[in-house]
């Protein structure tokens, strides 16, 4: 019996050599198939990628942008403001798990140009020319727009929608109001507008004009909105009445209804948040919700109706990570954000910047798991976590849409 206890205490010794053996080699064993995502990961824009400039003590500066949009699988980031080097609108490659931004690509478009939402099988520059995806990957600055329409201006969001006819589809538009004004801008009334697009020939056939929304609700909304924001499959938008007859001013959920024309309310904040933006909806509900407030990432859970600020603890004394515009949600749930990294040495002292994109999973953040703490009988409304499968598929599926390499 002992002979046979030593025998065994020897091979698990082996065998936990030979492990750490082919760690140490690069030979990682492969993670089990539900894996989850790290809870968050910064992935750092260096210099060579983004070009640089000089702070007062000769560090360099790497331009971060101001307005972004991430794909549904989360490799894309559409980034305005880019910097010299890009120009006024960039395409950034990110990897699947940590690192690195992978490259930059250059485009054609200008700064607040924005995806067609959901399929992100066109990017839209602000004068409404609609370019192809893989045209601007490949060509870049090169590429050339198929065909031009919708809402157009400051800020402007559109998703796709199913047509009403094979091998057509819908591209519903949302603008700021008063896009071109200065004093009001981002502040008035609510419009939006359809097209819808044949596919083979990459044309328009038909366009609903502007429609003016939510003018049935002043009595309770007033009749000026800002910050409206569009979801992503193009059935809801979010808008934050100005001079609310009932209620306080926050962010508010409307729906369009199946005429397109609608503003029905389906959700209020009890808080205030920044500009929302969509994730993919579940079965059942529209897509949870994601918005910067006060240099934080916040995530709003449909089911729940409840906000959770995404916030890391600092790994060490005087780190701070601070999140910058709009943040993005992909299709299997993960939030990411343009963000600023303070580090500095064990003794908070030596600080410097560094820039890039944090993508955090909502469902492993200390205050989701305070929540489940707190309703062990309501754990289950949420996943557990966002797996390193999930994420291989989406991008694996979104590459094949758009004859992408992987």
């Amino acid at each position: 019996a002992a002979f046979a206890m030593n025998s065994t205490a020897r091979a698990s010794r082996q065998l936990a050599i030979a492990l750490a053996l082919l760690t140490a080699g690069g030979l990682a064993l492969a993670e089990p198939a539900d894996a989850c995502i790290a809870p968050s990961t910064f992935i750092e824009l260096t210099a060579d990628v983004a070009g640089s400039s000089q702070d007062a003590a000769g560090q360099p500066l790497v331009p971060l942008g101001s307005y972004e949009r991430f794909s549904p699988d989360g490799r894309f980031v559409l980034r305005s403001f880019s910097g010299a080097r890009l120009g006024q609108v960039s395409l950034m490659e990110l990897p699947a798990f940590g690192g690195t931004v992978v490259r930059a690509y250059t485009t054609p478009l200008q700064n607040e140009a924005f995806p067609v939402q959901g399929s992100w099988r066109w990017l839209v520059n602000v004068n409404g020319d609609h370019y192809r995806l893989q045209d601007v990957l490949r060509q870049q600055a090169q590429a050339r727009p198929l065909f031009r329409g919708g809402m157009t201006g400051f800020y402007a969001a559109a998703a796709e929608l199913p047509g009403d006819q094979p091998g057509q589809v819908k591209i519903r538009s949302l603008s700021w109001p008063n896009a071109d004004g200065e004093d009001s801008m981002g502040v008035g009334s609510l419009s939006s507008r359809t097209l819808t697009v044949d596919l083979a020939q990459q044309r328009i056939v038909a366009d609903s004009g502007r429609v003016y929304h939510c003018r049935d609700r002043a009595r309770e909304d007033g009749a000026m909105y800002a910050l409206p924001m569009l979801s992503v499959d193009g059935t809801e938008f979010a808008a934050m009445p100005q001079n609310p007859v009932q209620g306080q001013p926050t962010m508010r959920i409307y729906g369009f209804g199946d005429d397109g024309k609608g503003c029905g309310l389906r959700d209020t904040f009890a808080h205030a948040s920044g500009k929302t933006i969509f994730g993919f909806p579940g079965a059942g509900q529209g897509g949870d919700l994601a918005y910067e407030y006060r240099g934080q990432a916040w995530w709003y859970s449909r089911a729940l109706q409840q906000a959770f600020n995404l916030a890391t603890p600092p790994a060490r004394a005087g780190e701070t990570l601070t999140a910058s515009a709009f943040p993005g949600l992909t299709r299997d749930g993960r939030v990411i954000y343009a963000s600023t990294l303070r580090q500095c040495d064990a003794q908070g002292r030596h600080c410097r910047q560094r820039v890039g994109y944090t993508v955090a999973d909502p469902y492993q953040s200390a205050g989701v798991q305070a929540w489940r703490q707190q309703h062990p009988a309501r754990a289950h409304q949420l996943p557990v976590c966002i797996t390193q499968k999930q994420v291989r598929q989406l991008r694996a599926g979104f590459a094949a849409e758009h004859g992408l390499q992987p």
